[in-house]
């Protein structure tokens, strides 16, 4: 229903900001980084994702598609309500979320507030292999033509956040064992994940 608002910040609350947009104003709420940098009057542009539940609605914005898209694939995870899934993108970063995704880092995803060992273990179950996928897709889409063995891994590695030298180089040393060389894209990536550790 809701994907994008752009206006002006009326005023800041606890967690959530009041734009005014075309003479509307609507309460979103935000991760508290952003929140903190928000200032009234200043012009704010946010995509949106509109929660629906039998008692209420309610908006929460993020200043990138990327942000929101991970923000609604976290709240597929059974246990992980809108607060677990902004801390988690608060502490970490989209990029860095995803990566400790991929890599099963259970002891970073328990750093972010509300998020025990128990939690971040059924999230890493649930998503890693998912999170792998769509990187390893997007690695597909940006550089297909590039693609070795479905895809090609130093784009993936770029979708997770690496700089594009870092990502060569990983994807190099991975594809010099001639054991990966054939394995699928998702399979190589955890491999080049594993070598970064």
């Amino acid at each position: 229903m809701y994907a994008f608002v752009a206006g002006s910040v009326r005023w800041t609350e606890d967690d959530a900001v009041v734009i005014v947009s075309g003479g509307l104003g609507l309460r979103i709420r935000v991760l508290p980084g952003l929140l903190s940098t928000l200032r009234e009057g200043a012009t704010v542009e946010l995509y949106l994702h509109h929660i629906v539940r039998e008692d209420q609605e309610s908006l929460v914005g993020f200043t990138s598609r990327d942000q929101e898209r991970l923000f609604a694939t976290l709240l597929d995870v059974s246990g992980v309500g809108p607060k677990v899934a902004l801390a988690l993108l608060d502490t970490h970063g989209a990029e860095r979320l995803r990566r400790a995704l991929v890599d099963g880092d259970e002891k970073l995803l328990a750093t972010a507030p509300g998020v025990g060992r128990r939690l971040a273990a059924r999230i890493i179950v649930e998503l890693a292999d998912r999170i792998a996928r769509d990187a390893a897709g997007d690695g597909t889409q940006k550089a297909g033509e590039k693609g070795r063995d479905g895809g090609d891994l130093a784009a993936a590695l770029r979708s997770l956040g690496f700089p594009p030298r870092d990502a060569r180089e990983l994807a190099a040393t991975v594809d010099e064992d001639a054991a990966m060389r054939g394995q699928p894209l998702d399979v190589r990536l955890r491999a080049a994940l594993r070598e970064r550790a």
